[in-house]
C-alpha cells in the first residue's frame, strides 16, 4: 500500500513540475500549432557564435605540410602555363623567347620579326585577296 502512495505522490509532483514549467516558459496562452513551420529568431544564435572556436584533429605539422604541397602545386602550375604558352604560335609566345624566334624564323629576335612582318603584311593581304577572286 505504501508503494502505491509513493507512486501517487511522485505522479502529483511530476504534474506540478510540468504545470510550473509551462507557466514559466510561456506566459502567453498556448497557440495551436499550424501545418507550416514558423520562422525562428536566430539573431541571438549569430551573436553567440561570434566568439565560437573550432576544434580540429590537424596538427601544425599537418597544416605546414599542406601549405608546402600548395606552394609546390602553384609553382608547378606556373611552369606548366609557361610551357603551354611556349607551344603556341602567337605573338605572345615569341615576344620574350629569342630562342623560339630564332628557331622558327631564323631571325635573331622578336623586334626584327615584327619589322619584317610590318613590311610584308600589305603584300600578304593583297595575295590573299587575289587568291579568293
Amino acid at each position: 500500500m505504501e508503494l502505491k502512495e509513493d507512486q501517487q505522490r511522485q505522479s502529483e509532483c511530476a504534474e506540478a513540475l510540468l504545470d510550473l514549467l509551462q507557466t514559466t516558459e510561456s506566459p502567453e496562452p498556448m497557440q495551436p500549432l499550424s501545418d507550416s513551420p514558423q520562422p525562428e529568431d536566430t539573431s541571438g544564435i549569430l551573436n553567440d557564435q561570434q566568439d565560437a572556436g573550432w576544434q580540429t584533429d590537424l596538427t601544425m605539422e599537418d597544416i605546414e605540410s599542406m601549405e608546402d604541397v600548395l606552394r609546390q602545386n602553384r609553382t608547378e602550375l606556373g611552369d606548366l602555363r609557361t610551357k603551354a604558352l611556349d607551344t603556341k604560335f602567337n605573338q605572345e609566345s615569341f615576344e620574350n623567347n629569342e630562342e623560339k624566334t630564332k628557331f622558327y624564323t631564323g631571325l635573331p629576335n622578336f623586334l626584327i620579326l615584327l619589322q619584317v612582318f610590318q613590311l610584308c603584311e600589305p603584300y600578304i593581304t593583297y595575295f590573299m585577296r587575289v587568291q579568293h577572286l
